[in-house]
């Protein structure tokens, strides 16, 4: 503003307080205003928080005028009052409201008496929330209400100032919205200066406040606030400690008014750029002439906060009207001179934004809740006679009730107080500070968005354009002590706000950016390289893809094939003297075990699971059964056929299948129950955390144990008592029943039962699958080569072996060369073939 502007404007305050300060009415409102005119150190003048509190006293003359036109608020009534001027001086605040509301309490007092002025039955003011906790309690002691529209503070929401109510939301509410644009655009280091008064602190406490009720979402490293007494050391202070902690990016200003400008300008001095700075006041800064100057320059690219700037036409109006007024009334020849000199509309518009102020609305909205509440009192009343003081002093103290039930919609919305006097909404405009142009470092403000919470409703925070950052390539500044760690790493504390990255450690990982922690695999699993993710451990157990499983499933498989070869050579030979010596189906039922016991080498080679569990042991013992069933039908056969006085002297083929069947119908006997009460399952041990090994498990109950034990049991009885018959059979004509080797075979199969049990109950590990299946190989192959092996060798590379002649003269060898056995004929005469 230029120094003739600001005379101008010096004048027309003096003018419109000399004349419209005071008004008498039935009904007395205070107000409590804060003029004074501040000097920098440049030599230019500038006019200064008059403007300001020059619009605060319009407003309360403008709402008390518009009330008292208004024929359904307070009709017949009619409201005055008497605004004051404090000057920022607490004391003197405090001597003026005393001095209203002594009047007030004097008036009551008196019997009969009239006074040449009405009582004040509530405060309007007063404009800063300093004054506003010192004023406070003179208005509890009283017992009298205060209504403001511009203090702010955090500090006012309590029951120690329950008689200062306020149209205007408290600082909590701006509180939130800095913390929602902190969050917003990721910055997670922070530094926040304020005023050390009511306003600053409260400010940035409640601001600390939010963000540890939200859980940190991002790290205020540096709290810093700018003494009354030394306000010029104390702000050089603050400067060079934010210039020495060059992590810091973003900076909260709770400041106002000259110290605001004051540590600006500090910032300029000191070249401290490339920051980020949230302002709670724009307004103050934000005029255009004040733009324009360089030593604004550094908060190109910051953003600022203003309440709501709601419909104020009409006061704005009422302005120009005063301001024509006062121009063209008594005014001195300067002046004059210099009105003549500038153009009246412009002039105005001019003078109207200096006093204009987004509080005005606030103050107004002030003015009508005492309105209202004064017309709720009335009405309580059944109305009143202003001139009997004994009851007008009644209703004074009950306005401090009646506010509570103040409810209506003014010019920022709904008009509600809670228990503390404040309303709970509020909403502020959100400007971004630009250049105006490359060629000039003129600034100006731009409105970006806007935040806004209602008391049933979720705070919400909307931009209506993107914020044009003082950044190379216009990206979001970033403001964090250390760089974002990694996924694979965890935040190490070296400070309150600080850290280094480190590597998740073990079996431990993170797999999100910026994490304050690594979470622990669960169990069988373990971290990838990166330490990103948790991947299953590596398994111990046998595969097709490893060199042992390898070797294993070659070797099964060439058995299988064997095992089919000598199917169709058995088959194609159907009626040859051998087969049929061999006795056929015994034999095919053998060559089925065997494969039944190469299949038990593939499925162990299988990753066990529950279902392959249950499988396995039922076929295990089912396969070891048939094989010993088979062989002791063999040897009984054998012995009846030679009358080896064993058991029996006879054994036809009924009784062979019989002695089959009954030796599987009571393993199953066993089985069954076994499978449906406790099944075997799958159970997987981990080592050293480097890789794990899954293995069947036969039994959890002693139930379960019990069946296995008698399974068990049931298997080795049959295996003696085979070997048993083996042992007596020894001696028996080799080509015509095999005798020595289906012993020999027995024998290779009692060997592979003994090594490999003991294993699998004693240790765990791959290798115990290993002995599985080696000697579940040896015991096929025991078979394959001791019994199909030489019949096979006979029927296709020595037939002549192969008639009944020669089976007749090694059974006469036999015969004559043994007298421990008496031989029946072992061939039929009649048919001519083999006698079993």
């Amino acid at each position: 503003m230029s120094f003739s502007r600001c005379l101008v404007f010096i004048y027309i305050c003096v003018y419109a307080f000399v004349h419209a300060r005071y008004k008498n009415g039935d009904f007395m409102l205070g107000g409590l205003t804060s003029s004074s005119v501040r000097q920098f150190q440049d030599t230019e003048a500038q006019c200064g928080g008059s403007n300001e509190q020059f619009g605060v006293a319009q407003a309360i003359i403008f709402a008390v005028e518009k009330i008292n036109n208004d024929p359904y608020l307070l009709p017949n009534i009619s409201l005055g009052y008497d605004i004051r001027n404090y000057d920022g001086n607490i004391t003197k605040a405090g001597k003026i409201t005393y001095e209203l509301f002594e009047d007030t309490l004097c008036a009551s007092s008196a019997t009969g008496n009239k006074t040449k002025r009405q009582p004040i039955v509530a405060l309007i003011g007063p404009f800063d929330s300093r004054t506003a906790l010192y004023i406070g309690g003179i208005l509890r002691m009283f017992n009298v209400s205060g209504i403001s529209g511009t203090t702010t503070s955090g500090e006012l929401s309590s029951n120690s100032y329950a008689h200062l109510y306020r149209t205007v939301p408290s600082d909590t509410f701006l509180a939130k919205a800095m913390v929602d644009i902190i969050e917003h655009f990721n910055w997670s280091y922070v530094a926040a200066v304020g005023l050390d008064d009511s306003y600053g602190r409260g400010g940035v406490w409640s601001l600390v406040n939010e963000a540890t009720a939200r859980k940190h979402p991002f790290c205020i490293a540096m709290t810093e606030f700018i003494r009354h007494e030394a306000q010029f050391p104390s702000i050089k202070y603050v400067v060079e400690e934010l210039k020495s902690r060059e992590n810091i990016k973003v900076v909260i200003l709770w400041l106002y008014g000259d110290y605001l400008q004051r540590f600006i300008e500090e910032v300029s001095r000191q070249n401290l750029t490339d920051r980020v700075w949230i302002l709670s006041e724009i307004y103050s800064i934000s005029k255009e002439n004040d733009f324009m100057d360089s030593r604004f320059s550094v908060l190109e690219g910051s953003i600022g906060f203003q309440h709501h700037d709601y419909n104020g036409h009409e006061f704005k109006e009422s302005l120009k009207t005063i301001l024509t007024n006062a121009m063209t009334d008594n005014m001195t020849s300067e002046i004059s001179t210099i009105y003549d000199n500038s153009k009246s509309e412009q002039h105005h518009s001019n003078v109207v934004n200096e006093i204009y102020s987004s509080y005005v609305p606030y103050i107004i909205d002030a003015v009508y809740s005492a309105a209202h509440a004064l017309d709720i009192l009335t009405t309580d009343l059944n109305g009143i006679d202003a001139s009997d003081l004994q009851q007008f002093d009644v209703n004074i103290k009950k306005m401090q009730r009646v506010l509570g039930r103040v409810n209506f919609t003014g010019l920022t919305g709904k008009i509600k107080f809670d228990k503390f006097g404040d309303i709970n909404s509020a909403s502020y405009d959100i400007f971004s500070i630009e250049r105006v142009s490359s060629e000039t470092n003129g600034l100006k403000t731009t409105l970006v968005g806007k935040w806004e919470n209602h008391a049933k409703s979720k705070a919400q925070l909307n931009f209506y354009r993107e914020i044009l950052w003082r950044t190379v390539n216009g990206e979001t500044p970033k403001s964090e002590c250390s760089e974002q760690c990694q996924p694979g790493t965890r935040k190490s504390s070296t400070s309150p706000c600080c850290w280094h990255c480190v590597q998740c450690p073990g079996s431990s990982v993170n797999p999100y950016p910026g994490s304050a922690s690594c979470v622990e695999c669960p169990k069988g699993r373990t971290a990838n390289q990166a330490k990103t993710e948790c991947v299953a451990l590596p398994s111990a157990n046998l595969s097709y893809n490893s060199v042992s499983g390898m070797f294993i499933l070659g070797f099964a498989t060439f058995g299988v094939i064997l095992s089919f070869f000598s199917f169709v050579v058995i088959v194609k030979f159907w009626n040859s003297p051998i087969v049929k010596a061999s006795k056929r189906e015994l034999s095919i039922s053998l060559l089925l075990s065997v494969l039944l016991l190469l299949s038990l080498t593939f499925i162990n080679v299988l990753e066990p699971t529950n279902t392959i569990c249950r499988i396995i042991y039922p076929v295990r013992y089912l396969t070891y059964n048939l094989c010993l069933s088979v062989l002791l039908t063999k040897f009984l056969l054998i012995s009846s056929a030679f009358q080896v006085p064993i058991v029996i002297n006879s054994l036809s083929d009924r009784v062979q299948v019989c002695i089959l069947i009954m030796l599987q119908v009571l393993l199953l006997i066993f089985i069954l129950p076994w499978l449906q009460l406790d099944p075997p399952f799958k159970v997987q041990h981990i080592y050293s955390e480097l890789y794990t090994f899954s293995k069947c498990k036969a039994f959890t109950s002693f139930t379960g144990k019990s069946l296995f034990s008698v399974i068990c049991f049931y298997v080795f009885v049959q295996l003696l008592l085979s070997a048993v018959f083996a042992f007596n059979v020894r001696k028996i004509p080799e080509n015509f029943s095999e005798a020595k080797r289906t012993a020999f075979s027995l024998y290779i199969f009692l060997l592979s039962l003994l090594c490999f049990h003991p294993v699998e109950w004693s240790i765990d590990g791959w290798y115990v699958t290993v002995v599985d299946c080696v000697t579940t190989l040896l015991s096929a192959y025991g078979f394959l080569g001791c019994i199909f092996l030489p019949k096979m060798y006979i029927l296709l590379f020595r037939p002549d072996l192969n008639a009944l002649a020669n089976i007749r003269q090694e059974v006469t060898q036999f015969s004559f060369g043994s007298n421990r056995v008496r031989v029946r004929p072992a061939v039929d005469i009649s048919t001519q073939e083999p006698q079993c």
